[in-house]
């Protein structure tokens, strides 16, 4: 049996922090799904922040920036922080780039 190409795995926090960790490779295959979940975190009852952690993700290209996008979008509008953390290398170069570490890296 061999391993998912990726996970999204939502954790909450009982300070209304929802951490969304990403693992492995996130390409367009998954963009639609990555924007779905970040969308619907940001609507969560309860929630203030999302936090989404790139520490285990080797790969991301357009459709994961926009799925990143999108979450943030989501929270903005609902009135909630949103923040990437523990990019790096590749990944954390995509979002320099693309000028997105500005908007959407910061404090946890």
């Amino acid at each position: 049996m061999t391993n998912p190409p990726f996970t999204i795995s939502p954790h909450e926090a009982p300070d209304g922090v929802l951490r969304v960790a990403l693992s492995g490779e996130f390409d367009m295959s998954v963009g639609d799904a990555l924007s779905h979940v970040l969308a619907e975190a940001a609507h969560r009852p309860g929630i203030i922040r999302v936090v989404v952690d790139l520490e285990d993700t080797r790969l991301i290209d357009s459709h994961a920036v926009a799925g990143l996008v999108a979450g943030y979008q989501a929270a903005t509008s609902a009135g909630r922080g949103f923040t990437v953390v523990n990019g790096r290398g590749l990944v954390q170069q995509v979002l320099d780039i693309t000028g997105l570490s500005e908007v959407l890296c910061g404090h946890a």
